[in-house]
């Protein structure tokens, strides 16, 4: 589980334990109004897709931190190499 993925988690469990306490034993299966069934349904649809759209775009966030780390170590790897091609480019041109 990431970190985005435990924060969600928690909020969710929060949102539980606060409905657990504030909503009657059975409010959910005496909710017979069809319009408010209709809102808790498209309510919880929004909050699935939600999740899925931060955890897909921490995945991209993960990955593009992973791009940039990697990008300085490739110029940290050139610099350090720099020098030694120099000696060599010097070495060929006196040959």
């Amino acid at each position: 589980m990431n970190s985005v993925d435990r924060v969600l988690y928690e909020e969710l469990t929060h949102l539980m334990d606060r409905l657990a306490t504030s909503v009657p034993d059975g409010s959910l299966s005496a909710v017979g109004h069809p319009l408010l069934r209709t809102r808790l349904d498209e309510a919880d649809a929004q909050l699935a897709a939600a999740r899925a759209s931060l955890l897909e775009d921490y995945g991209r966030w993960r990955r593009a931190l992973e791009d940039v780390e990697n990008l300085w170590a490739v110029a940290a790897w050139r610099r350090s190499a720099a020098p030694e091609e120099a000696g060599e480019q010097a070495a060929a041109l006196a040959a």
